[in-house]
């Protein structure tokens, strides 16, 4: 208490700490804001750089992968140059090659799909709308009349309207991220770019810290340990998701041609493609592969029926010679042709009143007369796929080469998708990730954990170093464990 008279100091103890609470307070959101900026802004330099990042960043990755190719070679005898050039060329040739035997015919298939995507939108209405009539009938939902004959006439009008939206605004996105010219541009820098990386990788490799602006230091050895550490997750990172991908993609291609599944081949390489984004690739490849298994397994056409005494019954299997050019669902008119003149097994989905004609499943299964078990065979293909990625060929290729936890990724995915505008961002986000991640642990984690062990084993005192009120007699604490 003090003493009457006495005059109290200004500031007290609790305006003192009060006014230093604010300050710090607004020195956090001062640096946060200035932070968050300086990601905005670069996050919107870097989308409009695309065009020159993106090609930059693919040669950069397919140098990591075929640097240790670089490096057997010289072990052999052969110089670096002649490796590099021996590697590029081969690498080249590779190239060309899988340009004519899959990009080629990939390419059709992408022109036919492209050009047919309005009939798939019509057909995929269709079956939804005779989906939710059949479940309204059998299973009596109570859904008001009139509000399920709007939903119906909502989902006949503006089904194709989505669907249309939705393609054109894919398209918008690849425009946005590449530009034309831009595009076109970088396929030709993409080979100038790996040349380059192959020749001088190593002189990269051994030279880059000397051009840190920093002189050397304590620091400088400390930022160049920690960028090698980076380095690290990156090399192990894209190179083992490079070849867990090209996995995937071969065997959901192969899945789904033995499925009889159109624009495999297709679906396959933009899975080989899409699946060195984590998690979120497999997703917008298995998408379009379901609407797909919708609506030509959905696929019916009429004929006439044949070698029938009694009239065919729905769900059971007939012979029957469909029309050929009268299908209304796409794909079948080439198909109906081929058709017209063999008679065929196929499952009956109705019948006329005489019995005389059917409407068939053209792309069915006998045996699975059901149109919706097979997008569910296309979902299980995949969710099989993502088990054997996560549980073999993952951990035996990629292994825990970032530490990061599924959630992590995904959300690192669309963080920095969103954050650099796509393709880049989603190239880049679990290195980046992965890289945040490095500078936690070292300058935040671990300093923690070193101060939390440094009082634990602090000299006691009264007694020597190492030693613990609670010592067993060798210098020990009990229960503890003394860090070498």
């Amino acid at each position: 208490m003090p003493e009457p008279g006495e005059i109290k100091p200004v500031p007290s103890i609790f305006q003192r700490r009060a006014l230093w609470g604010a300050i710090t307070a607004l020195s956090i959101t001062l640096i946060g804001a200035i932070t968050v900026g300086v990601v905005l802004l670069g996050g919107t330099i870097l989308s409009y750089l695309q065009p020159i990042l993106v090609p930059l960043a693919v040669a950069g990755i397919i140098a990591y992968l075929l640097d240790p190719i670089v490096s057997w070679l010289q072990k052999r005898g052969i110089s670096h140059r002649a490796a590099s050039l021996s590697v590029f060329v081969v690498f080249l040739l590779l190239v060309i090659l899988l340009v004519v035997a899959v990009f080629v015919p990939t390419f059709g298939q992408a022109r036919e799909a492209y050009a047919k995507r309005d009939a798939y939108g019509e057909q995929v209405t269709r079956l939804v709308k005779k989906g939710v009539g059949s479940l309204q009938r059998q299973f009596d939902t109570g859904i008001a009349e009139d509000y399920y004959q709007q939903g119906i006439e909502w989902i006949a009008e503006e089904g194709p309207k989505i669907g249309a939206n939705i393609s054109q605004w894919l398209w918008s996105r690849v425009r946005g991220a590449f530009g034309f010219f831009g595009y076109l541009l970088g396929l030709l820098l993409v080979p100038i770019y790996l040349y380059y990386f192959l020749k001088n990788g190593h002189d990269i490799a051994s030279s880059w810290s000397d051009y840190l602006p920093i002189k050397a230091s304590r620091f400088k050895n400390e930022v160049v340990e920690t960028l090698t550490e980076i380095n690290g997750y990156l090399i192990s990172f894209f190179r083992g998701q490079m070849v867990v991908s090209l996995i995937d993609g071969a065997l959901i291609a192969a899945a789904l041609s033995a499925m009889g599944l159109p624009y495999a081949l297709l679906i396959g390489v933009f899975l080989a493609i899409l699946g060195l984004i984590p998690y979120i690739g497999n997703v917008l490849v298995m998408v379009p592969a379901i609407l797909i298994a919708i609506a030509h397994f959905g696929a019916t056409g009429w004929g006439t029926v044949v070698e029938a005494e009694t009239p065919p019954v729905v769900g059971q299997v007939a012979i029957v010679l469909v029309d050929g050019g009268t299908a209304t669902t796409p794909g079948t008119v080439d198909s109906n042709a081929k058709k017209a003149g063999k008679p065929k097994e196929h499952v009956v989905t109705a019948v006329s009143a005489d019995g005389r004609r059917a409407e068939v499943m053209l792309h069915a299964w006998k045996w699975l007369p059901n149109m919706w078990a097979y997008p569910v065979i296309v979902l299980l293909i995949f969710v099989i796929l993502q088990q054997i990625n996560g549980l073999v060929t993952a951990p035996r290729i990629v292994g825990d080469s970032v530490g990061l936890h599924p959630l992590t990724v995904i959300f690192s995915v669309l963080f920095w998708s969103f954050l650099l505008g796509g393709l880049l961002g989603a190239l880049l986000a679990v290195p980046l990730t992965a890289a945040i991640k490095v500078l936690f642990r070292r300058y935040l984690w671990e300093r923690r954990l070193e101060a939390a062990v440094g009082r634990r084993f602090s000299p006691s005192p009264d007694g020597d170093p190492g030693e613990t009120p609670d010592d067993d007699g060798n210098g020990n604490a009990e229960g503890t464990v003394v860090l070498p």
